[in-house]
């Protein structure tokens, strides 16, 4: 029984998988892996995070997709060409296997590589998985609560303040989505206008989506400057911190909600494998068979493959046009490949890729929507009405087709749900980044978390408690402060003040008591750490 194994449950592994099903190659299994038991249509991820869909009907089972087809729900780990075997690890505990495989389909897509600018890994939103939608959704409508009742006006400002890095098609559709879930929730927050809200899209290019026309980026422009949209064109990122996002020309945006479209790169798996990558990507030929291995395929946003048909392609390099990261290559790309596979089994010719785009299209929000579908450019109403047709189109399950459709309808005619699920993102540990002069906490705050300096320094300004006198104590590259307020109980006495450009690790208050109470190492250190650093505090 020969063995087809599938990495990746994106569009190209489940178009491969449902393909080589329809085929019924007889004497073969087919088992995809994935580390997600869903299938997730990306397209849609906007209208998850400002709540247009719920999230669990823009999603689609694969085992119910892949009927007849082993589905296996599992982390890979490596993958050994020579002896043809896949490690993987599974279950709750993780626990490493492995499988053989005799034919292998890389179809594992990319991840978000925030490390191209400093402090995006840190501080800004992503827009690749459902968990991605859902948190960047409870924030906005958390930052909207907040704004709603403090009386300090920078923080009012900054949670009021919205940044997308990037103006693709991605940046373009989350900006236009989070702009209509925002007009539409105000009215519920009564000292709140829309005149207070300010949402930012920030792109290197020349224009908004660079890679459509001209003058459908001007369209894109007009339309949003009319929703009062901030556009920066030819602008670069250059920093993201804890309050505020660096741009070129030496501007600065105040916000506490940032959120990349930008940066993507193939899985560590990859990069750390033996295969040859170019341009970031597995190298494969037009039949995408992988280079100098042997019944290795790869398709989708990891490989790079040429494309025979060099007319209308969104971009080329050295003079051969390579297919685009997007779903309808990837869908066109998983049918030919398992018709290559089964015509190697059958001992025929392989045919290469050849694919020309019928269009694209993208969301502005609020009806409104722009694109090109071979020659003919549409905009406005029409446009958005052929997106949703085209989006609908391409969700490989009938049920999801139909809960997504019925979505779109309650969502027209009934207000938008403005349900926090969870508080405002409070990971047990998180990287920050403050600029000179920037406060991490002032006095009388309730503590939140324990810091370890990992670059700079900071100053902090104690009250004394019962002359009322401050003095101050200085922290440089792997000192620490916080500890003594969460153990203790009480708010903060102090004001953490960066001196320079600087870098903490924070550890939850919550996490920090658990590590105190149950490893004695760590409760004798802060034991004698704050008996002998703040003995004199209470004098």
């Amino acid at each position: 029984m020969n063995k087809i194994v599938i990495l990746g449950g994106g569009f190209a592994g489940v178009y491969t998988a449902k393909a080589l099903n329809k085929i019924g190659l007889r004497g073969c299994e087919i088992e995809l892996i994935s580390d997600n038991n869903y299938f997730i249509f990306q397209p849609l991820l906007p209208e998850v995070a400002a709540g247009t869909l719920n999230s669990a009907d823009a999603v689609t089972p694969i085992r119910q997709m892949l009927k007849g087809i082993k589905f296996r729900n599992a982390e890979v780990s490596d993958i050994d060409f020579k002896s043809k075997k896949v490690f993987l690890y599974q279950g709750f505990k993780k626990s490493k296997h492995y499988i053989s495989y005799d034919h292998l389909v890389i179809a594992l897509g990319q991840i978000s590589n925030l490390e191209i600018v400093p402090g995006l890994k840190d501080h800004a939103f992503k827009m690749r998985s459902l968990q991605d939608a859902h948190d960047l959704r409870n924030h906005i409508i958390g930052c909207l609560e907040l704004a709603d009742v403090t009386k300090d006006n920078s923080l009012r400002k900054r949670l009021l303040n919205f940044v997308v890095i990037g103006g693709g098609f991605s940046g373009v559709e989350t900006i236009g989505e989070i702009k209509e879930m925002i007009d539409r929730l105000i009215p519920y927050y009564g000292s709140l206008t829309k005149n207070e809200v300010n949402l930012h899209i920030v792109e290197y290019a020349n224009q908004l989506l660079p890679d459509m026309d001209k003058n459908i980026g001007e369209y894109t422009l007009k339309r949003f400057k009319k929703k009062n949209i901030h556009i920066h064109l030819n602008t670069a990122l250059e920093e993201v911190t804890e309050y505020k996002v660096f741009i070129s020309n030496k501007a600065s945006i105040s916000s506490h909600t940032v959120i990349s479209t930008i940066g993507s790169s193939v899985s560590s798996l990859i990069k750390n494998s033996d295969l040859e990558l170019e341009y970031g990507k597995i190298i494969t030929n037009g039949f995408f068979q992988v280079k100098g291995k042997k019944n290795v395929w790869a398709i989708g946003d990891a490989a790079l493959i040429p494309n025979k048909d060099k007319n209308q392609m969104l971009f080329k390099q050295k003079k051969i046009a390579f297919a685009p990261p997007n779903a309808q290559f990837a869908v066109r790309q998983g049918k030919l490949l398992a018709s290559n596979i089964s015509n190697t089994f059958k001992k025929k010719s392989l045919k290469e890729f050849q694919y020309t785009s019928k269009g694209s299209l993208a969301s502005l929000g609020s009806r409104d929507g722009v694109g090109k579908i071979h020659f003919l450019t549409v905009k406005g109403l029409i446009a958005w009405l052929i997106w949703r047709v085209f989006y609908l189109s391409f969700i490989p399950s009938f049920s999801t087709k139909v809960r997504v459709f019925f979505g779109w309808i309650v969502e027209s005619i009934l207000p938008r749900n403005a349900v926090m699920t969870r508080s405002l993102k409070n990971d047990s540990v998180r990287f920050q980044n403050f600029k000179k002069g920037d406060v991490v906490f002032e006095e009388g705050m309730i503590a939140d978390g324990f810091y370890i300096v990992l670059k700079g320094s900071f100053k902090n300004t104690f009250r004394k408690e019962k002359s009322g006198q401050n003095f101050q104590k200085f922290y440089k590259v792997n000192d620490h402060f916080g500890a003594r307020v969460i153990l203790s109980g009480n708010r903060r006495t102090g004001t953490i003040e960066a001196l320079e450009d600087s870098q903490v690790v924070k550890i939850d208050k919550v996490t920090f008591g658990i590590l105190n109470s149950h490893f004695l190492p760590f409760k004798k250190y802060f034991n004698d750490y704050l008996r002998e650093n703040f003995k004199s505090l209470d004098k």
